[in-house]
């Protein structure tokens, strides 16, 4: 059975490659190092329940995909949009606000 550190490690890297990520980004908006993410996703160590919760947000997954204890991934388009926008500068929320007001134009 693997390590749960493991497990974490692995879930995080994927989910962050997934959303397009970089370690940096996710490290600045979960606020940790990225050295300590690095460690976190080579599954040398744990993290703290706050930052668990942080990544788990910043990720848009639950605790339980994070920690292997629901192998189910949601494959929600909402969910993943939602990651995606929470890792963008504030500088860009009005284009997207804006363009996003431009589409619903168009049903």
């Amino acid at each position: 059975m693997k390590d749960i550190n493991m497990i974490l490690g692995e879930r995080i890297c994927s989910m962050r490659k997934k959303l397009g990520i970089t370690r940096e980004k996710l490290a600045e908006n979960v606020d940790i190092s990225s050295r300590f993410l690095a460690d976190v996703e080579g599954g040398k160590v744990g993290v703290s329940l706050q930052t668990l919760k942080n990544l788990s947000s910043s990720l848009s997954v639950s605790t339980d995909y994070l920690l292997g204890i629901n192998d189910e991934l949601s494959n929600n388009e909402l969910s993943d949009l939602i990651g995606q926008l929470s890792v963008l500068n504030k500088e860009f929320y009005p284009i997207v606000s804006a363009t996003i007001s431009e589409l619903t134009k168009l049903k």
